[in-house]
């Protein structure tokens, strides 16, 4: 068992932001499904969906005003997970071929905000009564995100011997949930869709601008954090520093000029597209990536 566990570990700090992002999905569905098969066990009558699922009733949102992001963790049963997850490593494999992982969580996080809104705009006009729950919302921004930066990025799907301009898909995806408000089958869901899509399709006209303010917004609160952590390392192992081996620095220097060369060929592709790479830089790329 500890072997398995060392494994799945191993995987987890070595991999990307989107094995990172499935691995916590996962873990607190099961997680979460553990806790509410003890509570209804002992006779409780909330579960994690009344404290981390996302509705329209205002007065229950002004006190728990962290559901409209954490309803984006939630999910339904394990057919809902599994799809997105699935959608979510594709989506994000292709995301991360042309923009850093910090990109990534930024489309990600407000994608799965913007969903919040719509949901609780749309239930609060239309009188919609469902819990949201799912990172659909979150997974669509990705997505539409890069049908915004490139809509005729061909893709292969499946089953289908040609391939099709990444366009199309996000043309299926708004038909089945318009079909779906229409029909009033997931509603609620459909209308959180959009709202993820809406956001990263805006977002990205102005990140290709240069202007990552919410990416920059999250980066300066992420140092707030981190310089409360350099400096409580600084008082406390100053004297374990100080031991670390000389090759430890070699390598922590060859470690962040390697990050500096990708982080300088994926601001290329965000301002002039792959296909503006050398040869030598798209190998290095591919390399890395590996």
């Amino acid at each position: 068992m500890s072997t398995i566990l060392d494994e799945l570990k191993l995987k987890y700090n070595s991999g990307t932001i989107v094995t990172k992002l499935i691995y916590i999905n996962v873990l607190l569905f099961f997680s979460l499904l553990i806790i509410d098969l003890l509570l209804k066990f002992l006779g409780s009558s909330i579960l994690s969906i009344d404290l981390l699922g996302l509705t329209s009733d205002k007065d229950e949102l002004l006190w728990k005003p962290w559901r409209i992001l954490t309803y984006a963790l939630l999910h339904g049963n394990l057919w809902h997970l599994g799809l997105n997850m699935i959608l979510l490593y594709f989506v994000g494999q292709l995301f991360l071929k042309f923009f850093r992982s910090n990109n990534l969580l930024t489309f990600y996080v407000f994608g799965a905000l913007a969903g919040g809104l719509f949901y609780v705009v749309f239930s609060t006009v239309y009188k919609h009564a469902d819990v949201l729950i799912g990172a659909s919302a979150a997974i669509y921004a990705l997505f539409f995100g890069l049908i915004s930066y490139n809509p005729k990025l061909p893709v292969r799907m499946l089953l289908i011997p040609t391939s099709f301009p990444l366009l199309y898909i996000g043309y299926a995806f708004i038909a089945i949930d318009l079909y779906n408000i229409i029909t009033d089958s997931n509603a609620g869901g459909s209308i959180s869709h959009f709202g993820g899509a809406v956001f990263g399709y805006l977002y990205m006209k102005q990140f290709e601008k240069g202007n990552d303010f919410l990416g920059n917004f999250a980066d300066k609160i992420i140092n707030i954090f981190k310089k409360k952590e350099h400096k409580f390392t600084t008082q406390r192992g100053q004297k374990q520093r100080s031991q670390v081996p000389k090759d430890d620095y070699a390598y922590n220097h060859q470690k962040v000029e390697k990050q500096k060369k990708i982080d300088a060929i994926l601001d290329k592709i965000a301002k002039s597209g792959y296909e503006s790479l050398s040869k030598e830089e798209k190998d290095f790329l591919f390399k890395e990536g590996r």
